[in-house]
């Protein structure tokens, strides 16, 4: 019969064309992993079940296969098959998944995997006698997507390797044909982003400067940065450096090769891939090893596991102190904090001394602003020219950045913070505030062990300060939440939603009684948490 020799055709060819559109979101989950295996595997072990609930529709399908001789269950098999590719919306998400050469060359090796079992399909159709393999094949293939995602990553791992190798010697050469040009790298379990920026501001009062943008702070993130945006004319730079797993952070330093680098502090952020705090640290000082001898290593003495760690080495050292601390070649001291902004003064080993003011919120940015003080001296920049510079500088986007959407609403954006003491640092700031105190948050990610102590800390932290709270996920904050309830917090101040908007929607709905709302927030969770 015609029908069903054409369905032979078409349905596993419209099974191949669903499974690749179904991948999609598993391989937006892969780019959101790094492209790391093991980080992919962590998420699927927390959502695997979920994810394949979205692929239950292939069940009815293939038990209609099996009625091989039926023209109407046929052309249903076909109509459902392509109904599952035209009627499944991507999912919304925060970070869209970016349709890289990378990503294309994934989605070219997973049509070519889906093709193949395509074809075996075909090749072993009902008619041909064996009426289960078509099942089995349809089935599993279907069922295993989240795996074909793996092993094409792991197929196109070869020319990954290959492609970043000539990218990275393409920026080391760019690199060596400007031999003056003064590289620092930025590092630290947080304040790195911030202060890069600061570095930027108060080095340009001298230097043509470049850094590298936005969140930049991987490899190929820095090779990008050199090659297509470092200018003959560039003197300094800022090259911010993250890490997540062990070996980041030398890599990073064989690709800039910094003459001078900054730590700005070790603390408990990606546990869950270190493991420990001392792991942390040890990565974060690879920074310092990888300088040359005449190199800058600035170190914030007032983080206690970058001020304990063994060096054995000359180091500029910064941090805060109200009591004279000769072991600090920079001090910042006589810190007024407040929702209007910042002043401090700040001297020198030497005894040199100014005073400074910024409209930047959050006794930690004293930290961050100092560090790019003692940075910019050193390499030259007066301080008198700094205190200018200093009242320039303006808050990095979701990093205590004041926004006022309406009237009476006033929304303290940190959320790009990740990290206990951040979030600490954070409500410091809200309490502040005279108004209505309100905190919306889904609480940290990868804390390993220590996840639920650091949130039942943070429902501590939070009812001593708030007045209402707006958490994000109800399995994900049931720490936050014993934290709260073991504090007193009332539970009518209390609302856990499943999303963002949720949240903040119990946030607007809320009676202010005439005062202005300070909201808080702490923290996004990206798509794959």
């Amino acid at each position: 019969m015609l029908l069903p020799d054409v369905m032979h055709i078409l349905v596993p060819a419209v099974w191949g064309l669903s499974a690749l559109v179904t991948a999609l979101h598993f391989v937006h989950m892969l780019q959101l992993s790094s492209y790391q295996p093991p980080g992919y595997l962590r998420w699927f072990r927390r959502h695997g079940v979920d994810a394949l609930a979205r692929l239950v529709w292939v069940v009815p399908t293939l038990f209609l296969w099996l009625w091989r001789d039926d023209r109407v269950l046929y052309a249903l098999v076909f109509f459902y098959a392509l109904l599952a590719v035209v009627a499944r919306p991507l999912r919304k998400a925060k970070k869209p998944l970016k349709f890289t050469s990378r990503v294309i060359r994934l989605l070219v090796t997973l049509a070519l995997l889906f093709s193949a079992v395509s074809w075996a399909v075909w090749r072993f159709r009902p008619e041909t006698g064996d009426r289960w393999l078509p099942l089995i094949l349809l089935g599993l293939g279907y069922l295993l997507t989240p795996l074909w995602v793996l092993l094409a990553n792991l197929i196109n791992m070869p020319i990954q390797k290959g492609i970043e190798t000539f990218y990275i010697r393409d920026a080391r050469r760019r690199l060596d044909t400007h031999p003056g040009l003064i590289i620092l790298g930025v590092t630290g379990s947080y304040g790195k982003t911030s202060t890069k920026h600061f570095l930027q501001r108060l080095l340009s009062e001298k230097y043509n400067t470049l850094m590298t943008p936005g969140s930049y702070n991987t490899p190929m993130g820095v090779v990008r940065t050199v090659r297509e945006r470092l200018l003959p004319t560039h003197e300094v730079f800022v090259c911010e450096m993250g890490a997540r797993h062990v070996g980041d952070i030398k890599k990073l330093c064989q690709i800039a090769r910094p003459r001078h680098g900054l730590l700005t502090s070790v603390g408990p952020q990606h546990l869950e891939t270190f493991g420990t705090q001392e792991a942390i640290a040890n990565e974060k000082f690879q920074l310092i090893h990888a300088l040359p001898s005449g190199g800058l290593a600035f170190l914030n003495m007032s983080s206690p596991l970058v001020k304990n760690h063994p060096l054995n080495r000359p180091a500029v050292r910064y941090g805060i102190s109200e009591e004279t601390d000769h072991t600090l070649d920079y001090r910042a001291f006589d810190l007024k904090a407040g929702p209007e902004g910042l002043d401090f003064s700040v001297e020198t080993k030497a005894g040199e001394t100014a005073r400074f003011s910024t409209a930047l919120i959050g006794r930690h940015n004293v930290e961050n602003i100092t560090a790019a003080i003692a940075v910019a001296h050193k390499l030259g920049v007066p301080l008198a020219r700094l205190v200018s510079a200093v009242r320039t500088l303006k808050p990095t986007s979701h990093r205590l950045q004041l926004l006022t959407p309406a009237a009476g609403l006033t929304i303290i954006d940190d959320a790009f913070n990740a990290n206990p003491e951040g979030a600490r640092i954070a409500l410091e700031t809200l309490a502040g505030f005279d108004g209505l105190k309100l905190l919306v948050t889904p609480g940290f990610i990868e804390l390993g062990d220590r996840q639920d102590a650091c949130h039942e800390e943070l429902g501590r932290q939070a009812a001593v300060v708030c007045d209402f709270v707006a958490l994000v996920g109800v399995k994900q904050t049931e720490a936050i939440v014993r934290g709260l309830t073991s504090s007193g917090f009332p539970g009518e101040k209390l609302f856990v939603g499943e999303t963002f908007q949720e949240c903040m929607t119990a946030v607007r709905d809320l009676p202010a009684d005439g005062r202005t709302k300070f909201v808080l927030l702490e923290n996004d969770l990206p798509d794959h948490y």
